[in-house]
């Protein structure tokens, strides 16, 4: 494999026999899938057949490889196992392009449970991959229809989180009053850090999946209360981009102007405007220069002057 980018070899494998030591565990004989969402990325064949491994590995032709998949090809190359060995809890295996035999894949697999397995690329430090096993008929195959401009995770879903979207319309309906005391924003900000526990709760369990969940986690933590809170905001943005939602730039952008508000810098794209009983609505700090109105535009930004425009209606309200 290329140490820079990995060319990923998809094999409907012209089985090959290998020879394995004796007490090998007839257990990791089975047709086991990496699926990206609904796609298959890589099936993996075993059989012990005579005393002797075969065993075929199947995945697209190239692609950039780690927590993510990019650059996926549509064209898929089949490897047969040319040596399996087994180690301590696990089976080592290589594969061959039969195209260019110097062309070897060395991988780490181990059996978690009776119906998933990991495998780990051996060249390369990056945590392993949870395969699923299935029955063996009918044969799996490689996914084709990948659209090479986008990232793929494997824990992809269509669906959205319900009770993401309901936190999240709990969240804003407090906001839609444009007349609140200090009272009602005292009991905001404790319903607001109940949200934020909660959700909390969901990203360590892995239940957030979309572009549009993680856009929905950002603003919650955006309106939390400590720099890290808006750290945290401005990662959850970050995910939802790379999910395929770009309309989640503005929360990336105006998370990061929070945080740097909050550890007392200048923020960067104009996104944050605050007052109080002793001073004016402003921008301040505002880092003006660094930013171009073009890549506020590119941002989904409004430019420096539509911001004055907006900081004057805030001025000329009462707004808090």
């Amino acid at each position: 494999m290329n140490h820079c980018r990995v060319a990923v070899v998809s094999v409907v494998l012209a089985a090959v026999a290998v020879t394995v030591i004796a007490d090998s565990p007839a257990g990791y004989v089975g047709q086991y899938v990496l699926r990206l969402g609904t796609r298959n990325f890589l099936v993996l064949n075993l059989q012990e057949v005579d005393g002797k491994w075969t065993g075929t590995v199947s995945r697209p032709r190239h692609s950039t490889l780690g927590p993510l998949f990019s650059d996926i090809s549509s064209e898929v190359i089949t490897e047969p196992i040319a040596a399996a060995t087994v180690q301590q809890d696990h089976l080592h295996l290589i594969a061959k392009n039969p195209a260019n035999p110097s062309d070897i894949d060395a991988f780490d697999f181990k059996l978690l449970s009776p119906d998933r397995a990991s495998l780990q690329p051996s060249e390369f430090p990056i945590d392993p991959w949870t395969l699923s096993r299935v029955p063996v008929s009918p044969q799996q195959s490689v996914s084709t229809d990948w659209d090479p401009h986008r990232s793929y995770y494997p824990d992809e879903m269509e669906q959205s989180n319900p009770e993401m979207q309901h936190i999240m319309d709990e969240d804003q309906k407090p906001r839609q009053s444009m007349d609140m005391s200090h009272a009602d924003w005292a009991t905001i900000n404790k319903q607001d850090e109940q949200r934020r526990v909660r959700v909390r709760e969901l990203l360590a369990r892995g239940d957030l999946h979309t572009g549009k969940d993680f856009e929905q986690a950002a603003f919650i933590f955006q309106h939390g209360s400590t720099p890290n809170d808006y750290l945290l905001a401005h990662t959850l943005a970050m995910l939802a981009i790379a999910r395929v939602n770009p309309g989640a730039l503005w929360i990336a952008t105006a998370t990061l102007d929070r945080y740097l508000n909050s550890i007392k810098q200048p923020q960067i794209y104009g996104t944050q405007f605050h007052n109080s009983k002793e001073a004016p609505w402003t921008q301040e700090p505002y880092n003006r220069t660094l930013i171009s109105d073009e890549l506020r535009r590119q941002l989904g930004v409004p430019s420096q002057a539509a911001q004055e425009k907006q900081l004057e209606q805030y001025k000329s309200s009462n707004r808090h």
